[in-house]
Order: structure tokens, then sequence, then C-alpha cells
């Protein structure tokens, strides 16, 4: 190479470097904060290990110790009276749906597209967003029934500063067999399926849904082996190419799928995560346990479930409605003990009057009560949903993780109350909610 080539491609190359360079020093500094945690919880441990500093450097962990020196310039968070652990995730949320009771999906539907539209339906969305943030969630995955591509549309909104709330790792329109999850119409003219779901109709079609999927952001693929109330199924042949494609991208794949039938042939196809798993035998738990596969299970607590029947016409009484929660109990608990990888996941979408930040802790609750330990609950929703999500800083305080965390009163491991009142959110070193002093020593 000449010398003029050389000078030639170093003055290009500084051209190219001038933007970054005139932005980091408009940026200036990263802020620098030492946290004095009370108790901290070790989210990979399971436990809360005693006081600790945690070293903030912009919207990262640095480092994590105790009796941590304060940097010339830092400032200092006390929370020497709190616990505090890892900002809280939830893995399956749907931040543009609300269905009300007794509403088919059809016409919760035609009202978000055709009377409220996706102004409206965005707003609404945003709201959820700041009741999940304030509650100590952080992030989200959230899982379709969001319109065309809503959920990415906030997610960049909130990444941009615009509005509050966690992170969203969102999947844009599920892949669906015909029909979505829709009641069968004879007709759709308002064009109702393909306003929510991506259907896919061959082996080559299904991977050219992931790559669109992908190239419009999504963080996740959601796909559904079945569609209830439909009778439509994806096959085995299609959701083996969508999961082939989504690895290419190194993006995850969750499967809503509720009969044991549906989860073998997820299971087999290859995907990430299986959404509720209503119906599901021991073989199938097993096989799950030993390819890795995530459950999410969406049941409720027992106190989310009176709180959704307080307004139907006829309540059910207490006793009828433990009953049916059993079911969902014994499965957890059957995945539980068979080695499954357990990650939370609310799946609210019904109106609930405490909010969704609530319902998602709420479903912690219900974890509880089906007989994980509190400090188990903790782990689905921070170490076990981070390492579902594919982010290594989620769900964790450890250098390099996301500064994210969540400050309460008292131990959450022995009991999960203390996080009904959070004292202080923290995301990406902000705090988003709360004040240190009530935690300060």
């Amino acid at each position: 190479m000449s010398r003029l080539t050389l000078v030639v491609a170093a003055a290009l190359l500084a051209a190219a470097c001038l933007p970054t360079a005139a932005a980091a020093a408009q940026r200036g500094p990263q802020p620098v904060t030492v946290v004095r945690a009370g108790n901290l919880f070790d989210s990979e441990a399971g436990r809360m290990v005693g006081p600790r500093d945690i070293l903030i450097r912009g919207d990262r962990v640095a480092e994590v110790g105790e009796g941590l020196a304060i940097p010339d310039g830092a400032s200092v968070l006390d929370l020497s009276r709190c616990s505090v652990l890892p900002g809280l995730i939830d893995a399956h949320t749907h931040l543009l749906l609300e269905q009300r009771h007794g509403e088919g999906l059809s016409a919760t539907t035609a009202r978000d597209q055709g009377v409220q539209g996706d102004v409206h339906r965005a707003l609404a969305g945003a709201g959820r967003a700041r009741d999940y943030l304030r509650a100590g969630f952080t992030s989200v995955r959230d899982l379709g029934n969001s319109g065309r591509h809503l959920d990415l549309m906030l997610e960049r909104g909130i990444n941009d500063g615009l509005v509050p709330g966690p992170r969203i790792y969102g999947s844009g329109p599920g892949l669906a067999p015909a029909g979505g999850q829709l009641e069968p119409m004879p007709t759709d003219p308002h064009h109702l399926v393909d306003a929510e779901y991506r259907i896919v109709t061959s082996p080559d079609d299904a991977r050219a849904a992931v790559r669109d999927a992908v190239a419009r952001g999504a963080d996740v693929i959601k796909i559904f082996p079945e569609a209830t109330p439909q009778r439509t199924r994806l096959s085995v042949a299609e959701m083996t190419a969508i999961v082939s494609e989504a690895k290419r991208h190194h993006i995850p794949v969750a499967a809503h799928a509720t009969s044991d039938q549906a989860v073998r042939e997820a299971v087999e196809a290859g995907v990430t995560s299986i959404e509720h798993a209503y119906q599901i035998s021991d073989a199938t738990l097993r096989l799950m346990a030993e390819r890795g596969v995530w459950l999410v299970p969406t049941d409720p607590s027992l106190e989310m479930a009176l709180e959704f029947t307080s307004s139907w016409p006829r309540q059910p009484p207490r006793e009828e409605v433990e009953r049916h929660l059993q079911d969902g109990r014994d499965r957890l608990m059957r995945a539980h003990r068979l080695g499954v990888r357990i990650a939370l996941g609310s799946d609210l979408y019904f109106p609930y009057a405490p909010g969704r930040g609530a319902g998602s802790r709420g479903t912690m609750d219900g974890y509880v009560e089906a007989g994980l330990t509190p400090a188990q609950a903790l782990q689905s929703a921070t170490w076990e949903a981070g390492r579902l999500l594919g982010d290594d800083g989620l769900g964790v305080l450890k250098p390099r993780a996301w500064a994210d965390l969540v400050a309460v009163e008292g131990d959450p491991t022995q009991g999960l109350s203390p996080l009904r009142a959070p004292r202080l959110v923290m995301k990406g070193g902000r705090v988003e909610a709360g004040e240190a002093s009530a935690c300060a020593g």
C-alpha cells in the first residue's frame, strides 16, 4: 500500500469516527453511583448474602463487594435498611391487550382496531408499562396480541425515553395457523386476524415470517402450535422451520401450548420455552428438562382469582376457586420436581384493579402457594427469567449486568409480602420510583 493510500485511508477512518467521538464528548462522563445494600439477594444462588456495596457506572454494574471505596465524584445511595434484589422480570405479558369479562377475543380485537385504534391502544399500553416499572418489574417479555408491532413501537418509545417503562423484549404478531386465536368467523371483512397474527402457510413461509419479525426488531418469536378456540395447528415441519430460522438469527422461540401433544411437538421442534402447558404428562416434562426448555406457568394466586371472580354474576365460593387452581399448582410442582426450569409469567390481560405490576407479583404468590419457596419464586422472576430472555445482564447483580434493582423492607426470601411496597426501583442506573430515604440507615 502506497503512502498516499495510507494517508487517505487514515483520513477516511478519522472522518468515520468523528460522529462517535463527538457523541461521546457530548454525553460526557458516565455517572457513578455506589449503592449501600443492607442485604443483597444473590439470584443465581437463590439466597440473601448480607450487606453489599454495588458500584454502578452509567447503566451497568461495575463491581459488587463489601466495603467498596467510593470513587471521586460518585453519589451514594444509602439502602442499608433494605433488602436489594435484581430488577424483576415478567416473561409473559400483553401490554397492548385488555379483554373484558365475557368478551370474546374477536370482539376485543374489533374494539381495539376499529373503535379505539392504534393511538389509544398504545397510550393504554404505555400506562400499563409504567405500572410494571413502579411495581419493580424492570423488564418484561411481551408476547403478541399487540396489533401490527405496537409492542415493538412501545419498546422503542421507552428506549428513547419518551415514556417510562420496563425494558420490553417484544415478539410482534405471533406466528399462528389459520384463524389465529380468534373465534371461527365465516368471513373476516375487516381483516381482524391478519391485524393481530402472522398466519403461517408452509415451512418456507414460516422462515420468511421469522426474518420479517427480526427485521422489524423482534427480540423473541412467539408461535401458536395450537390456537384455541380454533382447531387449526401448526405442522411439526413449520415449527421446526421457525426454530431453525430463529436460531440462525440468535432469537429465542416461545410456544403457546396448552395440551400435552402440542407441548411435546413444540419441544421436539426445539423451542426455548413453553407457555401455559395446562395439560402435560410427566414424560413430556422430563423431555423439557432434558432439553433445557423453560416452563412459564401463567397461574394466578388465590387472591388474584378471587379478585377476577368478584364481578361475576355468580361469584363462585372460595373452595371452588381453590379447586380450580389446584391442577395448575400440581403441574408446576411436578415440573419443578422433574428439573424443569421455571420462569415467571403472568399472562395478565383481563382488568385487574390492583394493576398489572401487582398481577405479576401476585403470580409469584401463586407459585409459593403451589409449593415453591419464596426464594425459588424470586429466582423465577430474576435469574431464570433473565436466562430465558437470553440477556446475561438481566436478573442478576454482578459486574457488567444492567444496573436494575429493587429495594424492599424485610427479607423477601422469608415471604414475598415485602414486594407489595417497593421502596425504590432503579432501571439502568436511574431511580424510576420511590426514594432512598425510606431505606437509609
